[in-house]
């Protein structure tokens, strides 16, 4: 009776690590099809923003919904030049207002050479998006290939595809996230518990915040379903019957 008994819980233990697998791998497929549809969701929303700004620009919807710009500084009197120079005052006499509603998106005389956009120049993105000039931090520890510049975590997230590049994707993806997500990170790299470096692209959320953030909650599961088979593993020892040896 105790040997029947031992191989029926036998039983019902890889019967519900067997339940438990599926149901894991249910959670994955879910995931995974939850990210494509969020990235198919984004990737319209973009393509509409971009088909709305560019009516914004036209010039139709321009003569109906002028932009609200601050009225421009008046500029110094100028003197009168000579005649040889007279065609160079003419065009120098438009003032960065005229020049907006005159829909003249040449760069100014002189700074043909520092043209970025539509005749600004970068002096002139960064009076407009101050966040945009912001001096670069490096994070100390971060690996020479993503030092000299700011790393997205998009981009780490696509480099862990790459055997060249894995190795230094992960060392700053964990400059990145919490420190809780470190022991799940280090698995996933060498492929303990039968994790991937795969399982980190499970993270990847509408916006680099909230991917940042998946990372502590999917290391939390990832201890959790450790710990669960660790204990599905312990044997079940039951107490000889007197009598035997």
């Amino acid at each position: 009776m105790t040997l029947s008994k031992g191989l029926q819980l036998k039983k019902e233990d890889r019967k519900r690590r067997r339940a438990d697998e599926r149901w894991r791998r249910y959670i994955q497929d879910l995931r995974r099809r939850q990210i494509q549809a969020s990235l198919d969701r984004a990737r319209r929303r973009r393509w509409l923003l971009a088909l709305l700004l560019a009516l914004l620009e036209s010039t139709p919807m321009q003569m109906f919904f002028p932009s609200p710009d601050p009225a421009p500084t008046p500029a110094p009197p100028k003197t009168s030049p000579a005649r040889k120079s007279q065609k160079k005052a003419a065009v120098e006499t438009l003032s960065d207002y005229d020049r907006h509603y005159l829909f003249d998106h040449r760069p100014r005389r002189g700074e043909e050479h520092l043209e970025v956009y539509d005749g600004l120049t970068y002096s002139d993105i960064a009076a407009h998006r101050p966040r945009l000039s912001l001096k670069f931090q490096p994070i100390p520890g971060m690996p020479d290939r993503y030092r000299d510049e700011p790393v997205h975590i998009w981009t780490l997230l696509d480099h862990l595809g790459s055997d060249y590049h894995r190795r230094d994707a992960i060392k700053a993806l964990k400059l990145l996230v919490d420190k809780s997500a470190h022991a799940w990170i280090d698995a996933c790299a060498v492929g303990e518990n039968g994790s991937s470096w795969r399982d980190l692209r499970l993270c990847r959320q509408r916006t680099p915040e909230m991917t940042v953030r998946d990372f502590p909650r999917m290391a939390a599961w990832w201890r959790e379903s450790v710990r669960r088979e660790a204990e599905a593993k312990i044997p079940d020892v039951d107490p000889k019957p007197p009598g035997l040896d």
